[in-house]
């Protein structure tokens, strides 16, 4: 099938257009993802703000004025990541403080995180998978790990660690997506 085959199928709305063109055009979306941060955004967050605007994209494009696909996508997709990057960092949507799943007392939060309705050889994995986790840190993600873990909140560690918060939020932010690709291993 032709790309602009695929194009009108998916401005339609046609759920397996949509995939092969965000197949297509993955790359696209890998490049920004590796360009910037969002805070809380994973893989599968990125993949579905990419299906998103492939959809918005398709349903807007117009061969006749505005060039290539790839490139009214890649400018949609761009601007898209800008706007979710300017919401996340606007005032008004910052809690009094970031709140943390790990937010509890100190001898409690390995038991909090490991509190699960799985198989004991899951729950031993987990277990391992934490206990070896500041190995795989750099020394600074491994610090803040380790205060977090005692209970401290991100103020704390930047004040312990003579950092501003926002390196400590961001190395929290690391350290979660590190851990969760760790467990799922």
């Amino acid at each position: 099938m032709e790309e602009h085959q695929l194009i009108d199928l998916a401005a339609q709305g046609d759920n397996h257009s949509i995939g092969l063109l965000a197949e297509q055009y993955a790359p696209v979306m890998l490049k920004l993802q590796s360009d910037y941060f969002i805070k809380n955004y994973d893989h599968d967050d990125w993949s579905q703000e990419a299906l998103i605007t492939i959809h918005r994209a398709a349903r807007r494009y117009d061969a006749a004025q505005l060039g290539t696909f790839g490139t009214f996508y890649r400018l949609l997709l761009s601007h898209r990541v800008i706007d979710l990057i300017r919401r996340s960092r606007a005032h008004k949507r910052h809690p009094e403080r970031d709140l943390l799943s790990l937010d509890v007392e100190t001898d409690d939060v390995l038991e909090a995180l490991l509190v699960t309705h799985q198989q004991p050889d899951t729950t031993v994995h987990v277990r391992e998978v934490v206990a070896a986790f500041p190995a795989s840190c750099s020394e600074f993600e491994a610090q803040v790990f380790m205060e977090l873990v005692a209970g401290s909140t991100p103020e704390h560690i930047a004040v312990k660690l003579a950092v501003e918060v926002a390196p400590v939020v961001n190395a929290i932010d690391r350290c979660r997506r590190k851990l969760r690709q760790q467990l799922a291993s």
